[in-house]
């Protein structure tokens, strides 16, 4: 929202809506951790669910599940099986080409 907000020229007061941008975009955060040194578990992002499903038995259950741009931690989950994973997905998550679900070992 802020980055729309910024483009139409609607001041925003506090944090600069760059700033909020890349605290709520997952591979623009990850990318200033690398930066800094910070690690991080193994994370990526999906739009299909046969992709995250991959990844999860990759890393192993369990896993930590959300949208790609979120600050807050809304809509976030940790996932224990496939079964979940199946459900929380076709329910409870929104995948989007514009912002995927992102999956990380928890």
């Amino acid at each position: 929202l802020a980055p729309k907000l910024d483009q139409h020229g609607v001041k925003i007061m506090g944090t600069a809506a760059r700033s909020i941008d890349a605290a709520e975009d997952r591979s623009k955060f990850s990318a200033m951790c690398d930066d800094l040194g910070i690690d991080q578990p193994e994370w990526s992002q999906f739009i299909k669910y046969d992709d995250a499903l991959a990844f999860a038995n990759k890393v192993s259950f369990p896993v930590l599940v959300r949208p790609s741009y979120v600050l807050s931690g809304a809509a976030m989950r940790v996932i224990d099986d496939e079964t979940q994973l199946k459900s929380f997905l076709s329910t409870s998550a929104v995948v989007e080409q514009d912002h995927p679900v992102v999956i990380s070992k928890y």
